[in-house]
């Protein structure tokens, strides 16, 4: 083995014998601590005419067991053997009392350190019983029995003797375990009872006074006249009562230990009577009697304590709670002077705790009648949930509330204050009737959409007839005028049920990709002269600004009707400010503006320095045919158009507003990452475009179908119509001929316009389509006709409008075929 290989293995063998060496110094200190106060205990057992009532060896054997481990019983058994050993007795009875001794100490630390609570300090009653009443009764028999079995045994004891000694033994090893263990347990346990500064010189001064009242009283020096003898040991007791309540079992343990063998055992002082064992029962009783008193009532300094702590932490952590509560929480007495008051109380009123506490209420001044009618029912012992008042803070703002009020009781049941919860509704309040808003707003969407539809289908007729009516007519004719002004109103209506068809998100849209500033700029000449000259146009356009997706047309028209807005708000003149500027919505502004979602926005502004809006005005502004003007100046579609327009491009827009202080209006549309489009100018329709392709027209509404077919016969066209799309099925199988184009509604009964399409070309491929509808985005959304290069018209349309796009589809077949 080398000379390395034999240190590594030196220093494994070192390291593995370490508990050994450490056992076995522990185990050596044991037996010769055990050895020395046995021999002392054996020298001084008998004093005079008394015998010690205690036998010390048993306590250090039962309290060195507990802490150390039941495993250290061969030190006790030597110790033992060796005290005994050295007496005249023989040595085979010197081993059977070791044995005795240490099959006591194991038994007593066993059933310890297994049953009692987890640490030794005899601080519970608990463990106090479990040593008084179990282990060492049983111990003391054990070696008792052992004991004086073996000096029996031996001759020492002799027969008539044996009971006698049983059980003087096992009064003296019970004794000790009483006295001594105890002091060793507590004094060596680092969870007992702290004694420190002035309760350790309270401590001294009591041992102090004990000492001097026991050799007063055991020591013959007081006058038998006095007190009678009998009485004397009757006055050591209230030093062991005020050592056991003031400092638990280690005042306790210690205060008996002292009395009962420095000076009890010294001769027995009243005890001493004619023979020793009567003596000695007398000693044994009241030793007894003074250390299970002490034991009994040691454990109150400690419950006292785990008492306060427990109550200390359940009041830290209830205050924790309420201070960690999101809710105001506050307690008044019946006079409403406020008891406490948690940081929620501060944030949601306004006031600091330092402010309020101890003093009325805050609160009670703004609504006095409100909170006197809530004290008094309270006060009479009902509970108040959920009750909603508002209130004003510190700073006079309403608060609106959600309050819950229960009495205060105390011990006798009386109600003493009240006990105040309060919930912040406010914001709460205000997202409801936003709310409320934006259902009423979806509603009247609805209904707009729906009535547009109708409209729709009507204005297509009356145009389309018109149309027709205009080309038949010469210039001259009498009649002429008239149909114009028909033709005049119903481009109006159109022009209404557009507005409406966009207020309620359901107009079609063609969005791109669009660069704002470049739209407000292309604007600023048109809305300068818009506007007046009185009235100033000021643009603070963001450089850096990001592209949105948007259709510009109605774009451009949500601008012009804001900025109409705003100059109709100024009659005398005044500055109209456009801006452009990039936004993120956090949650926090999401939060308090609702249905907002955070993100990446471009912000639009709109402001003007007119007359203002009041809150009611504000509440109504974007509902169709709402106006503040007079009759005649206005339709009530234009902020609606506006709205509509903003929430259909996927943004939100809001009105600030005050009286005398001008509007804002802030449209935010989202921020998209892509490259702004160059818009190209609309290509002319040929106002009269014609044909002589075969046309299938498929129309669930008789007076446009026959308008369709009319326009498209008179310009050379072949015209086959349906009512349906089963009799537009049937048309197409009887029709043998060549069909150049298929023009159908999208939303009609039992098949819509898409699922047609869909089975005429399965049977003639290559059919181009042409759709129309008086409904608008939602529903051609949800019959996938929005797609790039499906062909779209949208009701009401003219003739001409009708026979263009008819060419243009035709056409654009025709190239691609």
């Amino acid at each position: 083995m080398s000379a390395e290989s034999s240190r590594v293995w030196l220093s494994g063998a070192g390291r593995a014998a370490l508990p050994g060496v450490r056992w076995g110094a522990r185990a050596v200190a044991l037996a010769a601590a055990y050895f020395l106060v046995a021999t002392l205990g054996l020298r001084y057992a008998s004093i005079g005419s008394s015998i010690s009532p205690v036998w010390p060896p048993t306590g250090l054997a039962v309290a060195a067991l507990v802490l150390l481990g039941p495993g250290y019983w061969p030190a006790i058994l030597g110790g033992a053997f060796l005290a005994n050993a050295l007496t005249p007795i023989p040595l085979l009875a010197a081993a059977g009392i070791g044995c005795g001794n240490a099959a006591e100490a194991v038994l007593v630390a066993y059933l310890l350190r297994s049953r009692a609570s987890d640490h030794l300090g005899l601080d519970d009653l608990r463990s106090v019983r479990l040593l008084v009443a179990v282990a060492a009764p049983l111990g003391a028999l054990t070696s008792a029995a052992v004991g004086v079995t073996s000096l029996g045994l031996a001759g020492v004891v002799s027969e008539s003797g044996l009971l006698s000694s049983l059980g003087l033994w096992w009064a003296g090893d019970y004794l000790g375990a009483l006295v001594v263990a105890p002091v060793l347990l507590t004094w060596t346990e680092p969870a007992g009872l702290r004694i420190g500064g002035r309760r350790a010189l309270e401590l001294a001064l009591l041992l102090g006074g004990a000492v001097i009242a026991t050799a007063l009283i055991f020591g013959t020096l007081l006058p038998a006249s006095f007190l009678p003898r009998t009485e004397y040991p009757y006055l050591l007791f209230p030093f062991v009562i005020w050592a056991a309540l003031r400092f638990g079992p280690r005042g306790a343990s210690l205060l008996t230990l002292t009395v009962a063998v420095a000076y009890t055992v010294a001769g027995g002082g009243p005890f001493v009577m004619r023979t020793v064992p009567s003596t000695d029962r007398a000693l044994l009783l009241y030793v007894g009697i003074l250390a299970i008193t002490g034991l009994v009532l040691s454990p109150a300094p400690a419950h006292r304590q785990r008492a306060e702590r427990a109550l200390r932490e359940a009041n830290a952590s209830l205050r924790a709670v309420i201070e960690s509560s999101p809710l105001a929480i506050y307690t008044l007495d019946g006079t409403s002077t406020v008891r406490s008051w948690n940081r929620a109380a501060e944030a949601l009123y306004g006031w600091r705790a330092d402010e309020v506490v101890g003093r009325p209420l805050p609160t009670i001044g703004h609504d006095r009648e409100d909170h006197l009618q809530l004290r008094e029912r309270v006060l009479r012992g009902e509970t108040l949930r959920g009750v909603e008042v508002s209130r004003r803070r510190k700073d006079g703002s309403p608060v609106t509330l959600s309050l819950s009020v229960a009495p205060v009781y105390d011990a006798a049941g009386q109600v003493t204050g009240m006990l105040s919860i309060a919930a912040d509704l406010t914001e709460l309040r205000q997202l409801e009737v936003q709310y409320r808003q934006a259902q009423k707003m979806e509603a009247v969407g609805r209904l707009a959409g729906g009535i547009a539809h109708d409209f729709n289908n009507l204005l297509t007729a009356i145009l389309g007839t018109t149309s027709l009516l205009l080309e038949d007519l010469g210039p001259e004719a009498r009649v002429r005028p008239d149909i114009q002004e028909i033709e005049k109103a119903a481009k109006q209506a159109a022009g209404l049920t557009r507005q409406l068809l966009i207020f309620s998100r359901q107009q079609v849209l063609e969005p791109r990709v669009l660069d704002v500033n470049a739209l407000v700029g292309d604007l600023e000449r048109m809305l300068r002269r818009l506007i007046g000259e009185d009235i100033e146009l000021r643009t603070t356009l963001d450089a850096g600004l990001g592209a949105v997706r948007a259709d510009p047309g109605q774009l451009e028209q949500a601008i012009v009707n804001l900025v109409v807005n705003a100059r109709d708000a100024m009659p005398q003149g005044g500055r109209v400010t456009i801006e452009t500027a990039n936004a993120e919505l956090d949650q926090g502004y999401v939060g308090s503006h609702t249905p907002a979602q955070p993100g990446p926005y471009v912000l639009l502004a709109v402001s003007d320095t007119g007359v203002g809006m009041d809150v009611q005005t504000q509440a109504r502004l974007f509902e169709p045919f709402f106006t503040t003007k007079e009759p005649g100046r206005g339709t009530g579609l234009g902020l609606a158009t506006v709205y509509g327009i903003v929430k259909q491009s996927g943004g939100y827009i809001w009105a600030y507003s005050e009286l005398g202080r001008g509007s804002t209006f802030k449209m935010y549309l989202p921020r998209v990452a892509a490259t702004p489009e160059t818009l190209a100018a609309a290509p002319a329709v040929a106002p009269l475009a014609r044909g002589s392709e075969t046309i299938l027209v498929v129309e669930d509404q008789e007076e446009v179908r026959k308008l369709a077919q009319r326009v498209l016969e008179t310009r050379g066209y072949t015209v086959l119509t349906a009512a349906d799309g089963h009799e537009a099925l049937a048309v197409a199988a009887r029709y043998a001929q060549r069909i150049d184009l298929l023009v159908t509604d999208v939303v009609m009964p039992r098949i819509n316009g898409r699922e047609l399409a869909l089975r005429i070309a399965a049977v003639r491929r290559n059919l181009p389509v042409l759709y129309v509808s008086g409904y608008t985005g939602e529903a051609i959304r949800e019959h996938g006709l929005l797609e790039p290069g499906v062909a779209f018209l949208q009701k009401p349309f003219t003739a001409d409008a009708l026979a263009g796009k008819v060419r243009e589809v035709l056409d654009a077949a025709q190239r691609s075929g």
